[in-house]
């Protein structure tokens, strides 16, 4: 028994604890050595006090493969309250083995209650247990381990412990000595932003979330009854689309476009978002989250200031209230270095990070203990100063993100968070100024409104926590800490640097086509925001809806940018080696657009040509204009007729002519006549010299002809 609990725990053995009270995450499946499955339902008061019962129900199930006879529940209680952190999260990581039970807990025989006589394989039956807190053998305050075991007879017919379930009770009766830690909750609204250029929903997330029951319906929802306990942190894009869905929308739905349902669901969450932070601060995020690492990786800081500096005035004009900026959170709770700088010089001086990504630094002459959880604020330094960095607690976010889908799991979720806050609470040392930042890993989190309802309560309510301001959190004490190192893991986890190219691209496209425009605020900004969008953190959990998104961004720009485009085609005939070039521009689109026209040779060398600029071309236009060309060589010449924007770029997909010049053909000629001339000359030369000869040769005075 010893040798097998110095295995399992040996740092929570020695502490004389672990060993007796294991608790596994969150709905766990029993571990080797239970036969019964404890499941604690509900388990109440949520702030125990004297005079009042504790009442713990649930079920047990039979996990075996043989019926158990003489089945019953009780409690079990640890002798002694936890001692710090490290004590709870050993006993809370341990697998629930019944055998391991010590001398270090006391069983509460008041508490016992039967069952049913005989319990078979896969059955399961409720259970209530009720017993005064008086009667219970609770010492001083502290955080104490309760545990729910199940009796049965074994296979050798004895009594014996066949299954537990173990969480934890804070134990804090009235007049307790203490110092209440506080806790500032950041309670971050955000969503998957799946909107293209025209506002069109991708799909009906943000709607279905918005509704009634939906998860950020939910958050609202919750916070509304504690607005003075948590700090609003919200997307504006998630503002902005809420808006919009509340003045009607379309989304895509199995392919097809449709009209939005839930445009009365929007208006009444907007409605309630406002009247809950009507007497606080709403704290406005990047733009749509922007995933600032990837996107200074791909060479777009400018995209990450614009997030920065227009979030705030976004939010404001949805939610109608003052809106604070300067808040950023990162994603994993890690940022690199040049990120970091690159979000100061834009203007956050908030950073939310886990607090992994910050460890302290304690010395023999630092005042704060190394056992103590220091406050949830330290210095982060920056190539233009010092920011804020708000450390979420790790217990906490533990706490938060564990499984909840049952009412089991949210009991021990629960437990577990109220138990971190009360170990913290009683931490030697610990000091009135203390205060600590809780909220989730992710900030599009699904808590249960069960949970958060019973958190909040219990941070009002409880008498070792007070409920605190981001503002208190900022001007509390800070300890030195060091950053850790970013990691090639959290690089990785970044939207990949393939995608973002091809943000970058649309960008590009983007630029050209708001430079030929009469008027560009109608179709820029709108692709400007959407291309933000499509840089959001959250599509590093979902790369195929932010793929989507982009491929119809793509899909848009291109369309706006085919619609002015050149008509000229075939081939173009010069009568000589130069002549005028006749295209025809035509623009489908809904405004004025200016467009420079050039002609560029393949090869190039062999063609002469000036562009043009300044061409106007009216809505529903068509504009025929003339380029002067001379073409070198004779054979036909294939020439793209490109379009330009005002600074020269191209634009748009080019048109393909040919040009032939007869400047050639007629040279060619030429050259042949004086060639056929030439040779007609030396033929006459030739016969004549021959004729002169024979003359020669014939003469009086030639010997020959004197002998004949």
């Amino acid at each position: 028994m010893r040798r097998l609990r110095r295995l399992l725990a040996p740092a929570v053995i020695g502490a004389g604890l672990a060993a007796s009270f294991a608790f596994p995450p969150a709905g766990a499946a029993p571990a080797t050595g239970s036969t019964i499955n404890v499941v604690v339902d509900s388990l109440a008061p949520l702030i125990p006090a004297r005079g009042g019962d504790l009442r713990i129900s649930g079920r047990v199930v039979n996990s075996s493969a043989q019926p158990i006879e003489q089945v019953a529940v009780r409690l079990r209680l640890s002798s002694q309250p936890l001692s710090d952190r490290d004590q709870l999260s050993d006993v809370a990581n341990m697998p629930l083995i019944p055998s391991l039970a010590g001398p270090s807990d006391t069983a509460i025989e008041e508490s016992r209650s039967g069952i049913d006589p005989v319990l078979r394989p896969g059955e399961e039956s409720p259970f209530v247990i009720t017993v005064p807190l008086a009667d219970l053998p609770l010492g001083g305050a502290g955080t104490y381990v309760i545990s729910v075991e199940a009796l049965g007879t074994d296979p050798e017919g004895a009594q014996a412990t066949l299954g537990i379930q173990r969480t934890f009770l804070p134990w804090f009766p009235k007049g307790t000595d203490l110092n209440p830690v506080g806790l500032t909750w950041l309670w971050p609204l955000a969503d998957w932003p799946a909107r293209d250029a025209d506002g069109t929903l991708l799909n009906d997330s943000t709607p279905l979330s918005l509704a009634p029951g939906g998860r950020l319906a939910d958050l609202v929802s919750v916070a509304s009854l504690n607005p003075s306990v948590v700090t609003w942190i919200a997307d504006p894009e998630l503002l902005q689309a809420a808006s919009d869905i509340a003045n009607g929308y379309q989304v895509l739905r199995d392919g097809e476009l449709i009209v939005g349902d839930r445009s009365d669901d929007a208006r009444s969450w907007l409605a309630a978002l406002k009247s809950a932070v009507r007497s606080s601060l709403l704290h406005a995020l990047p733009y749509a989250d922007i995933d600032a690492s990837a996107a200074r990786r791909a060479g777009l800081q400018q995209d990450v200031v614009r997030a920065i500096t227009r979030s705030p005035n976004i939010a404001a004009r949805a939610i109608e209230e003052p809106v604070e900026g300067g808040i950023a959170w990162a994603p994993s709770g890690r940022i690199d270095k040049r990120t970091a700088n690159l979000l100061a010089e834009a203007g956050v001086t908030t950073i939310v990070l886990a607090a992994e990504a910050m460890t302290p630094v304690f010395s023999t002459a630092d005042p704060v203990l190394p056992a103590q959880t220091p406050n949830g604020i330290a210095d982060y330094s920056t190539g233009v100063g010092l920011i804020d960095a708000v450390l979420l607690d790790s217990g906490l976010t533990s706490a938060l993100g564990s499984r909840q889908r049952t009412r089991g799991e949210i009991v021990l979720a629960r437990q577990r968070f109220l138990a971190e806050t009360a170990l913290i609470a009683t931490e030697p040392g610990a000091k009135p100024d203390r205060v600590i930042a809780a909220g989730p890993a992710e900030i599009r989190w699904h808590p249960t409104a069960e949970l958060l309802n019973s958190l909040l309560r219990a941070t009002s309510q409880a008498p070792w926590l007070r409920p605190t301001t981001i503002e208190e959190l900022r001007a509390a004490p800070r300890v030195p800490r060091t950053k850790a190192t970013y990691g090639t893991g959290v690089v990785a986890a970044e939207i990949s640097a393939q995608y973002m190219g091809r943000v970058r691209a649309a960008e590009g496209r983007l630029d050209r086509l708001v430079a030929i425009l009469d008027d560009p605020s109608t179709v820029g900004p709108a692709y400007a925001a959407a291309l933000l969008r499509a840089q959001s953190s959250a599509w590093r959990a979902e790369p195929s809806v932010g793929a989507e998104l982009l491929a119809s961004i793509n899909a848009g720009l291109l369309a706006r940018t085919s619609s002015v485009r050149v008509l000229s085609s075939g081939t173009v005939i010069f009568s000589g080696d130069a002549g005028r070039v006749p295209v025809t521009i035509a623009n489908d689109g809904e405004q004025a657009v200016n467009v420079g026209l050039a002609l560029i040779g393949q090869p190039s060398a062999r063609l002469e040509s000036v562009p043009l600029a300044g061409i106007r071309v009216d809505p529903g236009k068509k504009v025929s204009v003339d380029l002067e060309a001379r073409v070198v060589g004779g054979e036909p010449l294939t020439v793209e007729v490109q379009l330009l924007t005002p600074s020269g770029a191209r634009y748009g997909s080019p048109a393909t002519i040919s040009l032939v010049s007869t400047a050639y053909s007629r040279a060619a000629g030429w050259v042949v006549a004086a060639a056929f001339a030439a040779l007609a000359a030396f033929v006459v030369i030739g016969i004549t010299r021959r004729i002169r000869r024979s003359r020669s040769w014939r003469s009086p005075s030639d010997p020959g002809t004197a002998d004949s």
